[in-house]
């Protein structure tokens, strides 16, 4: 995996022994390399420019002189370092603000989305993880859903290497969360995302794909054609064999994604054909704050159900100990779920 992801890096170009101009000359000299006829000038450039944009002042000089536009051209240049490099800069750029904004001024993410087939691993990841911190802000979500991109990042995400599905998934996420009609739910659902989803986190695979899945569940279930496709799957199952995972960022991100899907009637019933309420009262131990607020609510969910109801009158007592929580959203959340369980028609 090291061997792979190394840079493939022109002879005799170290970027510790750079022998640049004085001062903001530096910047200038080498984002007019970029256009150099000679193959190694251009490599040499890049290698030199990856270093010095990690300085936000550089990074601003270079937008002032359209280094974004530049590199965006190079991104699908036939020499394996022209692509690993210019992605790299354009993934450093990503970083700031005003990078983000000037990577979708010049439709950056559609040139990347090119770069997912690239039979390179060092560059798929970079324009992935590029891709992630585009959509962070609204003005890049929008970008990359108005050029019809989720379908293609959706389909992506089951069949990549670890350190670029991780990316993909909080790109995924990022679209679901911040994405706005006509594109989100509509995009997500028609290309099956809420079932790609299900079967990663069936998977035996590392704790952050695990909760970067359950927190794309958790915002898609937010819209109620998500919920019933959900129930209509092997969604709940899998996130409630979560609920037991030894690592309590798994743990919450599955409570989280399974107190979406519980607004639902027939998630209700689910939750309770499986057992799953039993597991939930266990939860009520744990020492994570986020676990237990997550589960706290989706045992108010599942107290809806009379049956549900019925068996979580054996967690009261827990819950009346943590109304007195010192954290305030778990005690206004034990205080709501009690009055849910004890509740009469």
């Amino acid at each position: 995996m090291a061997k792979t992801l190394a840079p493939k890096l022109p002879p005799n170009v170290d970027p510790t022994k750079m022998e640049l101009a004085y001062g903001r000359g530096a910047v200038l000299k080498l984002i007019s390399g970029l256009t150099d006829s000679d193959l190694f000038h251009r490599q040499q450039s890049l290698v030199y420019l990856c270093e010095l944009i990690h300085n936000p002042e550089n990074v601003a000089q270079g937008l002032s002189l359209k280094l974004v536009s530049k590199l965006t051209k190079m991104v699908d240049d036939a020499d394996l370092a022209i692509r690993q490099k210019s992605t790299e800069c354009l993934c450093i750029i990503a970083g700031i603000a005003s990078g983000r904004a000037s990577l979708v001024e010049c439709s950056s993410p559609l040139a990347l989305s090119k770069l997912f087939e690239d039979g390179d691993l060092l560059v798929r990841q970079n324009a992935h993880e590029t891709l992630r911190r585009v959509t962070c802000q609204q003005s890049g979500v929008d970008c990359v859903l108005s050029y019809g991109l989720l379908p293609i990042i959706v389909s992506k995400a089951p069949m990549e290497k670890l350190s670029v599905q991780v990316p993909i998934l909080d790109t995924l996420h990022n679209l679901i969360r911040l994405g706005k009609a006509p594109w989100i739910p509509r995009d997500a659902l028609e290309s099956q995302a809420m079932n790609m989803l299900t079967k990663l986190i069936h998977m035996e695979t590392v704790t952050a794909v695990k909760v970067a899945a359950s927190g794309c569940i958790m915002s898609l279930s937010f819209y109620p054609s998500a919920k019933r496709i959900a129930c209509d799957i092997d969604t709940i199952p899998g996130l409630i064999k979560l609920l037991s995972d030894r690592k309590a960022a798994v743990r919450a991100a599955a409570a989280g994604a399974l107190m979406s899907i519980t607004i639902e009637c027939d998630a209700k019933r689910m939750m309770v054909r499986e057992n799953a309420v039993h597991i939930l009262m266990s939860l009520l131990n744990d020492k994570s704050e986020s676990v237990l607020l997550n589960t706290i609510k989706t045992i108010t969910n599942c107290a809806e159900d009379y049956r549900g109801r019925f068996q979580l009158h054996a967690c009261l007592k827990k819950l009346d100990a943590l109304k007195d929580s010192q954290n305030d959203m778990i005690a206004e959340a034990s205080k709501r779920a009690i009055e849910v369980i004890t509740w009469r028609p």
